[in-house]
């Protein structure tokens, strides 16, 4: 496959197991720099000391090159000093530490906080639970109908009640870059607290918080080419000051009696216990990567972007979601009749690898009145002949997902079934050559599926666990247990009728025996599902034994 002066860098796909694998799910996490690899494991082998502590001079070497990592983050991000940069496990960690400090003395009665339509429920759920606490208002920044933030009913939201503004600089779920220098500016008109959320802008644009003049941003090591469990928090200091310690232990503390305990100065003050020493300088390294090869990044994910952009609008009844004028390599899309959970699966057999959900902004596929997308992110390692790959691929997959099925018939399916071994459906699985012809039989049960009415999907009959919807109905008809389920998945209809076959008209006894690992390992179904799909289907079984329990057929 071609490659970039990028894609050497980072040993993925070099490797000879993961050399056929189209990866296109970097908004999720990204793939490692060897840099970043190498000086993690020199750390380890070589250098694994603690930092602040001792007094020896292996230990005074790596506290210095620590705190050097702290200034290449400060200049990585445009920050006016090193000590407004706080280590953290990740962006999650940073919107929480800030979020418990305004909470303790920043918000006072009549308040508002302001949140984007947009959110990743991490920038939502801690505002949402102090408005909740405190008895705030939360404000919802709107989207039109493609996803695209309305700035100016944004900007008439943020008034002289408001305390804060959080909003992501790029939507993860749709790849908007969101105007929040306007949004930035509005704050601080009226005195109100900015915090952007930069976990998808930092390897695709160049932040400089101090231009942005925002007064927190926050990211993720993980997906700028980084180490995972590890973040940054940028704060102004003044307002970092102000704000209590998040934890409390060892090495941000001042001083400690029985009687008062001081903190040290941020950015110490946040950072209790032993850090995380590789995954700072392994964070430092991939920034470094980032900045030297930045225009370079930017104009090669242009043109990705441009192409998958060409080759999904070429595809019939493909919908793109977000604002592809103003954008990242990302982009979410479905496909019309197509369930996004049954194409990702069909992609995955074929080794490309995309996000496919809610993308953790339920909120948002809400106000879309969607259940989820397929989303396609890319980055500098991408090639154009990957996208050209998922292209043939997506136009297979939307084909074989709604082509008419054929189920395979042959005199050992319909002898064995005489002699009840096996039903027709389990038989019509057990047969089937590869995954494309297991996958198809599967379809072609789930579409003989009888529907659960709609006054069942409730959330009684709801499955939980399940990677997509599912809803199952038990009942007993002359002490027989009969069962009734819907998805909006092809796949796990059919899933669901593979296990409903075995089930149905079954006595508690003989449902309870029934052993799903053994089933799927006989019908040589088991290798063919995910982890989540295998787990998924585990759950449904344990409703039916729960009701089969519960009721004493």
């Amino acid at each position: 496959m071609p490659s970039n002066i990028f894609r050497p860098h980072f040993p993925f796909f070099s490797n000879t197991q993961s050399e056929p694998y189209v990866y296109l799910d970097s908004a999720a996490t990204s793939q490692k720099l060897q840099l970043v690899i190498d000086i993690t494991q020199q750390y380890y082998q070589e250098r694994s000391v603690n930092v602040h502590r001792s007094s020896h001079h292996l230990a005074a070497s790596v506290t210095e090159q620590f705190e050097q990592s702290r200034s290449t983050i400060q200049q990585f991000i445009g920050a006016k000093s090193h000590k407004e940069i706080v280590w953290t496990k990740g962006a999650t960690e940073s919107i929480n530490l800030v979020a418990s400090g305004l909470a303790n003395n920043y918000f006072k009665a009549g308040d508002r906080i302001v949140v984007s339509a947009l959110e990743h429920h991490a920038n939502i759920v801690p505002w949402q639970q102090i408005a909740e606490a405190l008895d705030l208002k939360l404000d919802v920044m709107p989207v039109d109908p493609h996803g695209v933030l309305k700035l100016q009913a944004s900007l008439d939201l943020i008034s002289d009640n408001t305390a804060l503004v959080a909003i992501g600089h790029v939507s993860n779920a749709l790849g908007n870059i969101n105007p929040i220098e306007a949004l930035i500016a509005k704050a601080k008109k009226v005195g109100a607290l900015t915090f952007i959320d930069g976990t998808q802008a930092v390897s695709h644009l160049a932040v400089n918080v101090q231009q942005l003049d925002c007064d927190f941003y926050v990211f993720s090591g993980h997906k700028m080419f980084g180490p995972t469990g590890m973040g940054v928090l940028y704060g102004k200091y003044a307002l970092l000051e102000q704000l209590p310690p998040y934890q409390l232990g060892g090495e941000m503390i001042q001083q400690v009696s029985f009687a008062k305990t001081t903190f040290q100065p941020p950015p110490l003050k946040f950072e209790a216990g032993t850090p995380n020493i590789a995954g700072v300088l392994g964070l430092a390294r991939a920034s470094e990567f980032i900045q030297v090869h930045r225009n370079s990044m930017i104009e090669h994910e242009h043109n990705l972007y441009q192409a998958l952009l060409a080759t999904l609008l070429a595809i019939p009844k493909v919908k793109l979601w977000g604002d592809n004028n103003n954008s990242i390599c990302v982009q979410s899309f479905t496909v019309q009749g197509v369930n996004p959970y049954d194409l990702a699966v069909l992609l995955d057999k074929r080794n490309i690898a995309v996000r496919v959900g809610d993308h953790c902004a339920m909120p948002l596929m809400s106000a879309l009145d969607i259940d989820g997308t397929i989303r396609v992110s890319l980055a500098a390692y991408n090639n154009l002949e990957e996208i050209n790959i998922f292209g043939h691929a997506l136009i297979e997959c939307i084909g074989l997902l709604t082509e008419p099925n054929t189920q395979i018939v042959t005199e050992n399916n319909v002898l064995k079934h005489k002699q009840g071994e096996l039903a027709p459906i389990a038989e019509s699985i057990k047969q089937a050559k590869g995954w494309d012809q297991t996958y198809r039989q599967l379809m072609l049960a789930g579409k003989n599926l009888v529907r659960l009415p709609q006054q069942y999907k409730t959330a009684t009959t709801a499955v939980q666990g399940c990677e997509s919807q599912v809803w199952i109905r038990c009942y007993l008809d002359a002490d027989k247990l009969v069962l009734e389920g819907d998805s909006p998945s092809k796949i796990v209809r059919g899933l669901l009728a593979v296990v409903f076959e075995a089930l149905s008209g079954k006595t508690a006894k003989q449902v309870l025996a029934f052993n799903l690992a053994d089933y799927l390992a006989e019908l040589h179904l088991a290798k063919h599902l995910s982890q989540s799909r295998g787990n998924g289907l585990s759950a449904v079984v344990g409703k039916i034994n729960e009701y089969c329990q519960s009721h004493s057929l």
